[in-house]
């Protein structure tokens, strides 16, 4: 019997391959417009700051000190578990940039946009940290303020990619797939550990 976390990481390798062949084939573009088109009213310098929530320095910085809090709480899976999940879903995000090459809508090297497009690296390092502090603080009733913070971060950095015209909309959710099947992939392994 499989748990929920493997269905979610399978699903998610199934959608990711099956999306990433519609971005190749173009037929995502009418929607990327639409977004983008529908965004562009928002376009202004306080997306230039939540976009680098999601940069890697931030992405990084922030997972260790979660570590050490975590480290801090006696709880060395999680420790450990969220910086390996940051990283492996930064790394992963690269190489499929390389293996897609896809072109951005604008190359701009002040909002880390100098690499390929697709997919989102911002969206799926901000769903792989917040993301996944969002469901620990889920899983412990705790705060549900938070709770929701934690996701308004992931919504408002991914967005802001497509808002400041250096990513697609197709972009962020593919990046929302690569991260939802690592962090289900870790989840996996918390559950074999307990």
């Amino acid at each position: 019997m499989t748990s929920r976390s493997q269905e979610l990481a399978i699903t998610g390798t199934i959608g990711f391959v099956l999306f990433s062949v519609v971005v190749v084939l173009g037929w995502v573009v009418p929607v990327d417009r639409f977004v983008t088109a529908s965004l562009e009213p928002l376009a202004g310098p306080l997306f230039v700051y939540v976009t680098e929530l999601g940069s890697v320095k931030v992405l990084i910085g922030l997972s260790f000190i979660g570590m050490l809090y975590f480290l801090w709480r006696g709880n060395r899976f999680e420790a450990f578990r969220l910086p390996i999940v940051v990283i492996a879903t930064l790394l992963v995000t690269q190489v499929l940039k390389l293996v897609f090459g896809v072109d951005r809508p604008s190359i701009d090297a002040a909002l880390d946009a100098t690499t390929y497009s697709f997919p989102s690296g911002h969206a799926s390092g901000s769903l792989a940290l917040y993301g996944m502090l969002a469901i620990l603080m889920y899983r412990r009733n705790e705060n549900l303020i938070g709770f929701g913070l934690l996701v308004a971060m992931v919504l408002a950095v991914s967005f802001s990619r497509v808002i400041l015209n250096v990513h697609y909309f197709s972009d962020v959710i593919g990046g929302w797939l690569v991260a939802l099947v690592i962090v289900a992939g870790s989840e996996v392994i918390r559950r074999k550990r307990n």
